[in-house]
This record gives C-alpha cells, structure tokens and sequence, in this order.
C-alpha cells in the first residue's frame, strides 16, 4: 500500500523561506496532569504509541492499529476509523513489547505513512516493559550491570530512533512527544522525569523541550519549560516559547497545544 506524505503548512499559512523542521518534547508531571491529551494535539495525524491504555481518552477521532498484521492506514479516511464517516485524527498503536517499538520504527523509516506526530505514552511504562523483558518478569530488583546496560542501550536507541523521524531524508514528520511519569529525587529535591538507572540522566539531552505540565488551583492546565528550582525543565529553542503555557486542545478549548507551538516556531525563526 502507497502512502502518499502530508505536508504539515502552519495554520496562518506562513512559509518560511530557510529548511523547516519539526520539535521534540520530553513532558513529566504528576498523574492525571493532561500529559497525555498534550502529547495528542499536534498536527493530524497523530500516532500514539499506546503502553498506559491513555490515548483511549483524549477526544480525537480513533483509529486502532496493529502494525504487525494491517496495513498502513489511509488519512483523512480509513474504513477502520471509529468515527461513522470513516475520518479519524489518530492512529492508536498498543504496545506489549519493546520489539514492538522497534517493528514500528522500522516500517515508519520506509517512509510510507501519513504521520505528522508521534505521542509515546508512555517512557516510564516501556523502560519498566524493557527491564521486565530482560529479567523474565522479576523486574529491577534483578537486574544485574549487564542487564543495566541493554536497558540504557535499547532507551537510547528507541527514544533517538524516533527522534531523528525529525529529519527523515523524504518522510519528515513534525512532531515526537515522549510523556513521562514524575518523581522527586532525594538529593536535589528537583522533580525529575520517573526513568530508571543511568537514562534519567541520559535522555533529558535528547529532546528540544524538557517541560513539566501541572494543574493549577483554577483547574487550568500548564506546561512550564522556563527554568526552575524545582522542576527539571529546560529548552533549547532561545526563547520562541513562552516559559509557562496554558494549554488547551484543538477544537474543544483554546490554549497552547502541541501544533500551536510548533506553528510559532516555524514562522518566528
């Protein structure tokens, strides 16, 4: 099946003249923060590689696809679409294993997909999928150095894996979200992205954002990327975002999404 690319134009159609390219965000907050349905708001189609059963929730058009037995799907419409016409905004892939990231990443490198976002949801969930895989079911209380050590090595790979879609030589797509659950690290008391081992360390350098989403005591939802005593957030996009964003989501309620940031950062480079 031949899938012809979507070529992602901002939505004030602005285009600038200099190579586009799209971001990349790592996201950590406590549960039920809206880490997800901001992972699912950047430009259609979206593919949501599914570990939590999370993207069953955000209120996009679905799609579930299983990427080992079914063939691509066909954007806008696609006869598996939930949605009585057909129409569908995102694709959802369940994830089991990390051989399955893996089998996706390589029939997204052929290039032949309609994806312009990627939402994997989530990093803690898969390192933990990982880490249960290398031990036979025992988890991290048996991993040895060895075992230590595939499990940074298959994190990195997957993570810049999907990273460097980015810049794919004739399918480039234009957003990659990684969300990850939160904890508070005992010596610095900063709240870190909820990784393990030696990628806690590792794979905040991957993405172009590092940013914390939290709820506020009016019930608004925001991601903070400023920097902060108390949050490890950061970026590196010299200031084209502002720090703190209320977030919102396409067609439901106006705020700061994952395609408005990108909107902003393509045409005020």
């Amino acid at each position: 099946m031949s899938v012809q690319p979507v070529t992602y134009a901002p939505a004030n159609g602005a285009r600038p003249q200099r190579r586009q390219q799209g971001i990349s965000a790592m996201i950590h907050g406590l549960p039920k923060a809206g880490k997800s349905s901001l992972a699912d708001s950047g430009p259609r189609p979206t593919l949501i590689l599914d570990v939590e059963n999370s993207g069953y929730w955000t209120p996009s058009r679905k799609l579930y696809w299983d990427p080992l037995r079914e063939t691509v799907p066909a954007w806008p419409a696609d006869p598996r679409a939930e949605s009585p016409d057909g129409l569908w905004d995102s694709a959802i892939v369940i994830i089991h294993t990390y051989a399955d990231l893996y089998e996706l990443l390589r029939i997204l490198n052929t290039g032949l997909h309609p994806f312009n976002s990627i939402s994997m949801d989530s990093l803690t969930e898969i390192q933990q999928r990982i880490m249960n895989e290398l031990t036979g079911g025992r988890g991290e209380a048996q991993m040895d150095q060895q075992q230590w050590g595939k499990l940074l090595r298959h994190c990195n790979g997957l993570i810049r894996g999907y990273r460097d879609l980015l810049t794919h030589p004739t399918r480039q797509v234009w957003s990659v979200v990684y969300v990850a659950g939160t904890h508070q690290d005992r010596a610095t008391r900063m709240w870190r992205p909820l990784l393990q081992g030696a990628a806690q360390d590792y794979l905040p350098y991957v993405p172009d954002i590092e940013g914390w989403v939290d709820v506020r005591p009016d019930g608004s939802h925001h991601l903070w990327i400023g920097p902060s005593p108390y949050y490890e957030t950061g970026d590196r996009i010299w200031g084209r975002l502002p720090q703190d964003m209320q977030l919102g989501y396409p067609g439901y309620f106006p705020g700061w999404t994952i395609e408005t940031m990108l909107t902003q950062l393509l045409t005020n480079r």
